[in-house]
């Protein structure tokens, strides 16, 4: 046990007592609760911050996948660069959409469940061919497709 001085009237006192026993000056321990306090919330502030992220992120992934009811396939796509002239009935081509629907089923999946469709018309692999990229639960699918077949050369499929 040490002596101190009051911090009020001056007077040696020991550094236990939680008083002066001259003057009535109320010593307060110095616990470290207040800190303990603060640690601990700053330590929920930021997991609620990182849940919060979390379920922002989830959320705006969620609504990626909501609307896939609007494919929009263009069919007066211009091969050659002559203002349409180039289009699927002139060249016997299967349309758009009958090789967006060849490819459905061979997947066996509904058009309602893909998004980020595109149908381009190519020369690929010494032959026109439709290159069908589209995504759905959450891959990445990209057929060749015969133009004027429909059968499909080449698939490929990889996680988005």
């Amino acid at each position: 046990m040490a002596l101190m001085k009051c911090k009020e009237c001056g007077k040696e006192i020991s550094d236990n007592t939680p008083s002066c026993p001259n003057c009535g000056y109320v010593y307060k321990k110095n616990n470290n609760l207040k800190w303990v306090v603060i640690i601990l919330s700053s330590l929920i502030v930021l997991l609620l911050l990182i849940l919060s992220l979390v379920l922002i992120k989830e959320k705006f992934d969620d609504d990626m996948y909501e609307d896939r009811s609007d494919i929009y396939i263009d069919d007066d796509f211009n091969n050659n660069g002559d203002n349409g002239s180039n289009n699927s009935s002139s060249n016997n081509y299967i349309s758009r959409s009958d090789v967006l629907d060849i490819v459905l089923k061979d997947l066996n999946i509904n058009r309602s469940d893909i998004y980020d469709v595109s149908v381009e018309l190519e020369n690929k692999f010494g032959k026109t061919v439709y290159d069908i990229d589209f995504n759905y639960n959450r891959f990445e699918y990209e057929y060749y497709v015969d133009a004027t077949s429909g059968e499909i050369i080449k698939s490929f499929r990889e996680w988005d």
